[in-house]
C-alpha cells in the first residue's frame, strides 16, 4: 500500500470516531519529515533541527542519543509521523496552545503505535495528557497510559470545554529495534454559534474548463448572502458517468472566511492562471491542496457543504461559448445574473475580449446591469494630449450594453478619411467596457497632431447592429 493511502486511511479511521457535527479544529499529521533530534555518530552530543515548526516543540533534556540511528523526529513513514527510538530516556512532546473557544464538547484523538517485542513498561511507552485553560495536566480517559508491548490504539480524549487546549505527551523507549509512534493528533468540536450554508449562499460565477497549455483550471465562486462563509465548509467536485459524485475535495483546512459580496479563484497553482489573465485581486484566490480535473467537452462543477449537500452546481458544455470563438481555449465562461438560475443557459457567456477572456477574483466581464435598457457609447474627451502629463492623457470609448453577446470594431480615420488603425477587431465585449486610444497607429507609431474620427460598430448574432462616431483632436505631439 502507497504510503499517502495508508496516511489517508488512518486519518478516516480517526476520523470516524468524531461527533457527526464535529468540525475539526486543530490537527498535525508530522508531514515535515527530519524535524526532532538525532545522535551525532560518536556519541558527544544531539543534533536537532525545528525549523519551520510552530504548531509544537520538543523537550528532550532528559535523553541520551548515543549514534545517528538513535532518534526523536518525524520520519517519512506512512506518510509523516513521530518516532522514538533508542532514546535512552524520555522526551515530551507539546502542541502549541489551541484555540477552542469557538466549540464546545471538544475531543482529542491521536494514534499511539509501537514496534517490537519489548514489554518493558518503565522503558517503553506512550502517555497522554491535556492541559484545559492552564489547569494541571490530565491524562486521556481512553488508551492515555500505553505501556510496554501494546500494538496500535486511537488515544482518545472527549468531551471538553473551555477556552485553551494543549496536548502534551510523554514517550520513551530504550531499545534499538523497537518504535515508539506518535501519529495524526487530531482535535475537533461542534461550533458553538455555526454558519449554516444553504443552497443559493454562495454560487458558482465563473469557470475556465479549457486552459491554454501549461496553464491550469480555476473555478470562482460568489458569496451571495449576508453570512461570513468559513470556507473551510465547503467542498469542490464533479461528476462521473453515472452522474456520481466525484473528485469531492475540500477548499482548505484553514480557518479562512469569504465575506458577504466578495469573490474567490479556486484553482490548483496560481502560476497556472496568473500569467494569462489580468489579476486584479492576486489575494482573491485559493490554490486548493486536491483540485477536481474538469473535461474540456463538458462536465460538471459541483459546490457542496460541510453535510456534503449540494450548494450550487453547474452543467457546462464547450459549445456554450460565444461562437465567435473557434478556438476556446483559455477562455472562461462567466455568469451573467445572480438572480437567473445557474443552469440556465442565457445566463452564461464567454468572457470578454477586452478583459483578457477572463475575470478570476472580481466582477465579471459580463455581468449585466438589470437596469441597462439600451446600447450606449460615450467618448471623451474632445481632444486629448498623450505627453504623461496627467492631464487627457489618453481618449476613451465607454461602452454599455443591454445584454451580453454584442461584438465590436472600432476604426480611427484621420481627416481625409484614411484608416489609421483598428481599436478592437470583432472583440466580444462584456457589458460594460473601456477602450482606450493612446494617439498610436496599428504600427505603433505617435501620430501627429490635427483631427481623427473614430467610428463604432457594435452587433450581435440576432441581427442587431448600431453604429457610433465621434470627432477628435490630437493635440499635442509626443516628446
Amino acid at each position: 500500500m502507497k504510503p499517502n493511502l495508508l496516511k489517508l486511511l488512518t486519518y478516516s479511521f480517526i476520523l470516524f470516531f468524531n461527533p457527526i457535527n464535529a468540525q475539526e479544529v486543530w490537527h498535525e499529521s508530522f508531514s515535515v519529515p527530519e524535524k526532532g533530534v538525532w545522535g551525532n555518530g560518536d556519541g558527544t552530543g544531539i543534533n536537532s533541527d525545528f525549523s519551520g515548526i510552530t504548531k509544537w516543540a520538543l523537550d528532550f533534556n532528559q535523553v541520551t542519543l548515543e549514534n545517528e540511528d538513535d532518534y526523536a523526529k518525524t520520519v517519512t513513514t506512512s506518510g509523516g509521523r513521530f518516532e522514538c527510538c533508542d532514546i535512552n530516556g524520555e522526551v515530551i512532546w507539546r502542541s502549541e496552545i489551541i484555540d477552542i473557544s469557538q466549540y464546545k464538547d471538544v475531543s482529542i484523538q491521536l494514534e499511539a503505535n509501537e514496534t517490537g517485542s519489548s514489554t518493558n513498561e518503565e522503558q517503553k511507552y506512550l502517555k497522554a495528557f491535556y492541559i484545559l485553560d492552564k489547569s494541571e495536566e490530565q491524562a486521556f480517559e481512553t488508551n492515555g497510559d500505553n505501556r510496554g508491548n501494546w500494538g496500535q490504539v486511537v488515544t482518545e480524549q472527549n468531551g471538553l470545554n473551555g477556552d485553551e487546549l494543549q496536548i502534551v505527551v510523554y514517550m520513551n523507549n530504550h531499545y534499538s529495534s523497537n518504535k515508539i509512534i506518535l501519529d495524526e493528533v487530531i482535535v475537533s468540536g461542534e461550533e458553538r454559534n455555526p454558519v449554516i450554508i444553504n443552497p443559493g449562499d454562495i454560487v458558482l460565477n465563473e469557470v475556465l474548463f479549457n486552459p491554454v497549455a501549461d496553464g491550469d483550471d480555476y473555478v470562482e465562486i460568489y458569496n451571495n448572502s449576508e453570512k461570513e462563509i468559513p470556507l473551510n465548509k465547503l467542498y469542490l467536485a464533479s461528476r462521473d458517468n453515472n452522474m456520481e459524485l466525484t473528485q469531492v475535495y475540500a477548499l482548505t483546512s484553514e480557518k479562512q472566511k469569504l465575506l458577504p459580496r466578495e469573490y474567490l479563484a479556486l484553482t490548483k497553482d496560481t502560476l497556472g492562471v496568473f500569467p494569462w489573465f489580468n489579476i486584479a485581486c492576486p489575494e482573491c484566490f485559493l490554490q486548493m491542496e486536491l483540485f477536481p480535473s474538469f473535461n474540456n467537452d463538458e462536465d460538471c462543477v459541483v459546490l457542496l457543504n460541510n453535510e456534503l449537500e449540494i450548494i450550487d452546481e453547474f452543467y457546462y458544455y464547450e459549445k456554450m461559448h460565444s461562437p465567435i470563438f473557434y478556438d476556446r481555449e483559455g477562455i472562461a465562461l462567466e455568469r451573467i445574473s445572480f438572480s437567473q438560475p445557474t443552469n440556465d443557459v442565457a445566463n452564461w457567456h464567454s468572457a470578454s475580449t477586452p478583459s483578457g477572456y477572463g475575470t478570476p477574483g472580481y466582477q465579471n466581464s459580463q455581468f449585466m446591469n438589470e437596469e441597462a435598457q439600451k446600447v450606449s457609447v460615450t467618448f471623451q474627451p474632445e481632444a486629448f494630449s498623450p505627453n504623461n502629463d496627467g492631464y487627457n492623457d489618453s481618449y476613451s470609448i465607454d461602452l454599455s450594453m443591454d445584454k451580453p453577446g454584442y461584438i465590436c470594431n472600432i476604426l480611427v480615420f484621420d481627416s481625409s478619411g484614411r484608416r489609421l488603425c483598428k481599436l478592437a477587431d470583432n472583440a466580444v465585449l462584456g457589458t460594460k467596457e473601456q477602450i482606450v486610444w493612446n494617439g498610436e497607429d496599428e504600427s505603433g507609431n505617435r501620430l501627429s497632431t490635427g483631427p481623427y474620427i473614430v467610428m463604432v460598430e457594435v452587433f450581435n448574432t440576432d441581427g442587431t447592429v448600431e453604429r457610433f462616431k465621434d470627432g477628435v483632436v490630437l493635440t499635442d505631439r509626443f516628446e
